[in-house]
Order: structure tokens, then C-alpha cells, then sequence
């Protein structure tokens, strides 16, 4: 999910204390914060709508889940605390570049008349403090930024028509890794490999096509030998920061995954996962993306408390109906190594209603039956 960079908030909170002091005035700055967020990704959404993009989630809120509504090609969540508001887009139809550019436009038309409107409720603190809040964000949000855990508005409007190069294709390529992941959403693994080996064989060098024959690899329980592919990657020159955050993010992962299933030794395979994902960190992958690996980690080496509550707070903050549904997968495993056969059974109930035809779900559903 999109969070807000501390120097924004510093910047809500003091100027809002210079200009009006008080606690009505830091309210409405907080308020005016959320507000602008939030039409950033209502104009986001709609852009994407109205220039041909494709919205894969759309998260309302944070903590636990109240309601969602899962497909192939969507997941909408509504969540019990409903403060924040994340958007994913992807390119559908080509060209993609020229669509996206339209989305963030529209984006930040819609997030300057948000802060303009308020600028006409200043008569009081509230209102003061609605407009610095607003202002400050909308200020925060045109800076080009790309990030693992966040993309601004301003990346889109300034820093994309710009973009060339491997990059370039890597955009331009996404109607095509679209399709794969579709397909492998709907668990259509045939077709989703199938796109898979005709873009590695068209574009072996794009960055996301490695990664969508990783996941087909490991899906199919292939996890040494897509751990061996996308190490592949390690060294090459040329990846951005965000990239390479992904990479080793994604190493680890599938390290973890080659334990749990007999393919790398614990020793070997630990050691690896901790270290790749704590470098993905370092390289400013989002924490709460990192709480699915860290609890697989907790599993294999025997502390199940810890697994439970990562695994959980993963699940929570999933974006994908597979994601929740590995993540579950997990803390009901921690159960059963605990004991705790009935509440393993409990999750992997709705992890199987979310994605029953993922091998790792349906392995340890079949274990649980037989128990």
C-alpha cells in the first residue's frame, strides 16, 4: 500500500503549529493529508479507467478485512479502518506509456482542485490546517518518485514520458505479462506458462518476464531451479534500485520455499533468505511486503508463535487473492506443527475458497484430511 514519506507528515504537522497553533489546527492538517491522498487515488482510478489501463486492486482502509471481492483480474478490499486508499494499474492495451502518462495527469488535476477547494475553508484552524495538510501532500506527490512500495503521481506526469531503453520495453511489455497473470489468477497454470517460455523466447531480457517465468517455475514447485534463475539477475548492471529491491526480495522468498519443500539444505537456504531479504530492505522494499518470507523463516526454524502473527499481518496486507491465500497457508501450517489441527483446518478453509488450486494450498489441505 501507499504510504505517506515522513517529510510530508513532519511538514503537515509543523507548519500547521506555526500558521495555528493548536489541536484543531493539527487535525485539520491531517485530515487535509488524508483527503489529498485519497484524490490522488480516485483520479488515479478514474484515469485508468478512461485511458484503457487495467486496475488490478483497489484497497480501502487498513487492519483487518470486512469485505472483499476477488476475480482474475481485480481484487477490492475493504478494510476496518478506511483512512487510506491504494490503486494498482497496469498496462492492458498498448500503447502503454502514453496511457499511464494520461492516468497520473488526470491523477494530479484532481488531486490540485481537491487542495484548491480547501484552500476556500480557511476562515477557521480546521480549515487552515485542511489546506496546509492538502497543500503539503499535493507538494510531496509531483516529486518523481518510483519506489518498491510507492509510485507518485509525479513519476507518472514528469519522470515516464522520459523513459527509455530496457525500461521503456519493460512498460510496453505488460499487456503481455497481463495476460500470464490473469491466467495464473484464475489458476490456469497451462496458459499462464505458456505466455511465460513465448516471452522468455521474444524478450529474455526484460526484467518482468524473468520474473513471471520464476513464478510459473515455482508455482509448479520448481523453487531450486527458479531460485537459480533469478539469481541469474543478481549481478547484471543497468537494474534500477526499485529492481533490484524486487530481486532479492524475490530470492529470498524462494529460498525459503526450496527449504520447505526439501530442495536446499536449512543451512544453505535460511542463511540465504535472511540475508537477500534483509538487503531487499535496505534497498527500500516495504516492510509489511517482507512479512510473508519473515514468517515461512519463523516456520522452518521451529517458532511458530512468530510465524502466526507475521503470517497474519501478511495476509492482512495482501494485494492478491494468491498472496492471502500462500500467507494463510503458512499460519495454518504453523498451527498444525503447534498442534492446533482445528484452527489450521479453519484457515485453510478460506485459503482454499481463495485460491484452492495453488499447489502449496492444496498439499496442505490433502495433509490436514489425512490427519
Amino acid at each position: 500500500m501507499r504510504y505517506v514519506r515522513w517529510g510530508s507528515a513532519a511538514l503537515v504537522v509543523v507548519g500547521s503549529l506555526v500558521w495555528a497553533p493548536g489541536f484543531a489546527s493539527l487535525a485539520g492538517a491531517l485530515a487535509g493529508l488524508l483527503v489529498e491522498l485519497a484524490a490522488f487515488q480516485l483520479g488515479l482510478f478514474i484515469g485508468a479507467v478512461l485511458f484503457g489501463l487495467r486496475v488490478n486492486h483497489v484497497i480501502i482502509g487498513v487492519g483487518g478485512v470486512i469485505k472483499e471481492w476477488t476475480s482474475a483480474r481485480r481484487r477490492v478490499v475493504l478494510r476496518s479502518i478506511p483512512i487510506l486508499t491504494a490503486v494498482g494499474i497496469t498496462g492492458e492495451r498498448t500503447p502503454v506509456r502514453g496511457r499511464m502518462v494520461g492516468a497520473g495527469i488526470f491523477s494530479a488535476v484532481i488531486a490540485t482542485a481537491t487542495a484548491g477547494t480547501l484552500w476556500l475553508t480557511t476562515g477557521a484552524d480546521v480549515g487552515k490546517g485542511l489546506a496546509l495538510g492538502a497543500t503539503a501532500t499535493l507538494l510531496n506527490e509531483l516529486i518523481p518518485v518510483r519506489r518498491p512500495g510507492n509510485t507518485s503521481a509525479g513519476w507518472y506526469v514528469f519522470a515516464l514520458p522520459r523513459l527509455a531503453g530496457r525500461e521503456l520495453a519493460e512498460l510496453e511489455a505488460a499487456p503481455h505479462v497481463t495476460r500470464a497473470i490473469e491466467a495464473f489468477n484464475a489458476g490456469d497454470l497451462d496458459t499462464a506458462g505458456r505466455i511465460a517460455d513465448e516471452l522468455a523466447t521474444t524478450h529474455p531480457e526484460l526484467v518482468t518476464v524473468i520474473g513471471l517465468k520464476v513464478t510459473t517455475m515455482s508455482v509448479s514447485g520448481r523453487h531450486a531451479e527458479a531460485l537459480g534463475l533469478i539469481t541469474t539477475l543478481a549481478g547484471r548492471d543497468g537494474l534500477t534500485p526499485r529492481e533490484i529491491a524486487f530481486v532479492m526480495a524475490t530470492t529470498a522468498g524462494l529460498a525459503a520455499l526450496a527449504v520447505e519443500s526439501g530442495q536446499l539444505p536449512a543451512e544453505i537456504g535460511i542463511a540465504t533468505a535472511r540475508s537477500t531479504l534483509t538487503g531487499a530492505l535496505e534497498a527500500g522494499y516495504p516492510t509489511y511486503r517482507a512479512h510473508g518470507t519473515l514468517a515461512l523463516i519463523a516456520l522452518l526454524e521451529g517458532d511458530t508463535d512468530t510465524a502466526i502473527e507475521l503470517g497474519n499481518r501478511a495476509a492482512e496486507s495482501s494485494h492478491q487473492a494468491v498472496d492471502r491465500a500462500d500467507d494463510l497457508t503458512t499460519v495454518a501450517k504453523a498451527h498444525m506443527a503447534a498442534g492446533n489441527n482445528k484452527k489450521a483446518r479453519e484457515i485453510m478453509a478460506e485459503a482454499h475458497a481463495l485460491a484452492g488450486w495453488l499447489p502449496r494450498v492444496a498439499t496442505t489441505n490433502a495433509r490436514l484430511s489425512i490427519s
